[in-house]
């Protein structure tokens, strides 16, 4: 159980955060469940919103905006940890966040009315974006600190449930609402088993370099967005788009299935080699590989309905990104919440935006912005690096 003492007046937050008593034991079985459930609405999500969207006829601005406030519920949760009289009584974050994606998965499955879908949606937000947030800054504290292995195992949990959601339903095992369900009855079970893990860290736990040699926020914080804009970009709309292209949303599920099992094997191949590689090469270099992938497309090498490769390079970029980010901005929960709510946004405004662009100037113009913009962000991470090592030579 934790325990702390109640600090004197002078104290400061940081000082507060770091008498808290965290389960490490917990950490883990709790962290690979919960990012199981996440993959596992992240896997069925884009396939759910892109059937409802066909069953009512929905436009793909509505759709958008599903994902938006899905996003929204993100940032919320993500927000409330930079305001300090919240985060100071907030010590039940995961929990509630479960308790959050057990009420959306409810809610989205009810009925057919697409008010409920909209307010199932930053329910389902506030669970994916608590969970993610929770457990990856405690892993990237606790257990990244000389590499990114045991992160990356954390991330492929994630993997897995994204593998396992578009599979059953391409086979016919389960629906959309079913899977919704058992997300939901699972979700119970995060929510009492890490009742007392507190998530909530100060910025000195973290093994960081010295404020003059830490990264300008702005440019992580660009990075961050960036990053959750393409994926979120990929993995929401891509269901759409190849529906769209063969009017098969069996065709969509079994493209997303192997999608995620690149998305889980590369993952799992990351944490092996994590003692030779920096979280900064994985990252780039899965940047530089959706770019390469979106380009080959656009030049009609290669057929859209064919790269589920991409997420190999998906899997590597943002578990790594973040560490990256974390260690280079100094750490801790304020400095994670930063980066998070940052990439969170681009999660939200991303397919938001290309539910904007796609009807009006087509398929090619969502990849041309996806392939130009993972190319930029791989340009700003480097030069940040760069810039971070010129200062703490001098």
């Amino acid at each position: 159980m934790n325990s702390f003492r109640v600090p004197a007046l002078h104290d400061s937050y940081d000082d507060f955060l770091s008498m808290l008593t965290v389960p490490t034991q917990r950490i883990i079985p709790f962290g690979f469940v919960a990012f199981v459930l996440i993959g596992l609405e992240q896997g069925v999500l884009g396939l759910f919103v892109a059937e409802l969207g066909t069953k009512l006829t929905k436009s793909p601005e509505d759709l958008g905006l599903f994902f938006a406030l899905h996003g929204l519920g993100s940032a919320v949760v993500t927000g409330s940890a930079l305001i300090g009289w919240v985060e100071r009584k907030n010590n039940k974050r995961i929990a509630l966040a479960s308790l959050s994606l057990c009420l959306g998965s409810i809610l989205v499955v009810t009925g057919d009315d697409w008010l409920l879908k909209l307010i199932a949606a930053p329910l389902l937000g506030l669970g994916f974006g608590g969970l993610s947030m929770s457990f990856n800054t405690l892993f990237v504290t606790h257990f990244s600190q000389k590499n990114s292995g045991l992160l990356n195992v954390l991330n492929a949990t994630y993997g897995l449930g994204a593998v396992a959601a578009p599979w059953l339903i391409s086979q016919g095992l389960v629906t959309g609402s079913e899977l919704f369900i058992v997300i939901a009855l699972a979700s119970i079970t995060v929510c009492i088993g890490a009742w007392n893990i507190d998530d909530r860290l100060p910025k000195r736990s973290v093994t960081t370099p010295q404020k003059s040699q830490a990264a300008p926020i702005i440019s992580l914080l660009i990075t961050a967005f960036s990053i959750l804009f393409i994926e979120a970009g990929l993995t929401y709309w891509m269901p759409s788009l190849l529906s769209d292209q063969s009017g098969d949303s069996t065709m969509a599920a079994a493209y997303m299935a192997r999608f995620f099992f690149w998305f889980v094997i590369v993952r799992l191949t990351a944490a092996a080699l994590a003692v030779w590689v920096s979280t900064l090469g994985f990252a780039v270099f899965g940047l530089v590989g959706i770019f390469c992938s979106l380009v080959l497309v656009l030049a009609g090498v290669v057929p859209l309905s064919d790269t589920s490769f991409t997420g190999a390079f998906m899997g590597l970029i943002f578990p790594n990104a973040y560490a990256w980010m974390l260690n280079t901005g100094g750490g801790g929960t304020t400095t994670g919440a930063k980066i998070l709510l940052s990439a969170i946004t681009g999660a939200t405004l991303g397919p938001w935006i290309l539910g904007w662009i796609l009807p009006y100037s087509g398929e090619s113009a969502v990849l041309w912005l996806l392939s130009l913009l993972s190319l930029v962000t791989a340009g700003l991470m480097l030069i940040t690096h760069l810039n971070v090592g010129y200062r703490s030579s001098d």
